[in-house]
């Protein structure tokens, strides 16, 4: 089964029982797919931020028209 978390790219081979991983690669993994969120959720609020109009960029009631 392909496995891709961000920049990582592994095949991953899914085993009845105990897992062939070692406690160290596991909290590597673990480690490595909780930074990939973290910045996922810090590219979002910076592209929502980015992308927000603030109450400064608002047109008050003389905007330099008619």
């Amino acid at each position: 089964m392909p496995l891709h978390i961000g920049s990582i790219n592994a095949d991953v081979t899914v085993y009845d029982g105990d897992l062939p991983l070692s406690e160290r690669q596991l909290r590597q993994l673990a480690e490595a797919v909780l930074r990939v969120l973290a910045a996922r959720e810090r590219d979002q609020r910076r592209s929502r931020a980015a992308t927000t109009i603030r109450p400064g960029a608002l047109c008050s009631t003389d905007c330099g028209g008619e």
